[in-house]
C-alpha cells in the first residue's frame, strides 16, 4: 500500500477547517446564543412561577388566618348576643314579675275597697231595716234621724266586733 501524498489532503483538511469555522461562526454560535437565551427565559419563568407559588401560599395562609379570626370573632359575637339575650330575658321576666305583683297588689286594694263599700252599704241597709222593724213593732215614733244614727252606731259596733272575731280570715 502505497500512500500517495499530494496537495489534496492538506487542501481538504484546510477546506474542512474553514468550513467548520464558518459553521461554528455562522450557525453554532447563533444557535448556542438562541439556546442560552431560551434557557435563561425558561429559568426566569421557573423563578417567576416559584415566586408566584410562594406568594399564593402566603396569600392563602393570610386568608386562612383572616378566616379563622373572623370565625373566632363571629363565635364571640354570637356568645355575647346569647348573653345579651339571656340578660334581656331575665330583665323582662323581672319586669313581668314586678308588674304582676303590682297588679295583684292593686287587685287586693280594690277588693278591700269594694269589701269595705259593701260592708258600709250593708250597715246602712241593716240600720234602715232595724229602724223599720222597730218602728213597726213600736209604732211610727222611732222614725227620727237620731234613732237612725243610734241604730247605725250599734250596727257599726256589732260589725266591728264581728270583723275582730273573724280576724285575718279573708
Amino acid at each position: 500500500m502505497i500512500i500517495h501524498l499530494d496537495a489534496t489532503l492538506p487542501i481538504e483538511v484546510a477546506t474542512f477547517l474553514v468550513f467548520f469555522w464558518l459553521l461554528k461562526r455562522l450557525f453554532y454560535q447563533p444557535v448556542a446564543e438562541i439556546a442560552r437565551r431560551r434557557a435563561e427565559r425558561i429559568e426566569a419563568g421557573l423563578r417567576a412561577a416559584e415566586e408566584s407559588q410562594r406568594r399564593a401560599e402566603e396569600t392563602q395562609r393570610a386568608v386562612q388566618r383572616q378566616l379563622d379570626e373572623a370565625r373566632a370573632e363571629a363565635r364571640t359575637i354570637i356568645a355575647a348576643a346569647g348573653k345579651d339575650a339571656e340578660a334581656e330575658r331575665q330583665a323582662l321576666m323581672a319586669r313581668a314579675r314586678e308588674e304582676a305583683e303590682s297588679l295583684l297588689q292593686q287587685a287586693r286594694i280594690e277588693i278591700q275597697r269594694e269589701r269595705q263599700a259593701a260592708v258600709d252599704r250593708l250597715r246602712r241597709e241593716a240600720g234602715a231595716l232595724a229602724v223599720l222593724a222597730a218602728s213597726r213593732v213600736v209604732g211610727n215614733a222611732l222614725d227620727t234621724a237620731a234613732t237612725r244614727e243610734r241604730a247605725d252606731k250599734v250596727i257599726a259596733d256589732l260589725a266591728g266586733e264581728a270583723v275582730a272575731e273573724v280576724g285575718g280570715v279573708h
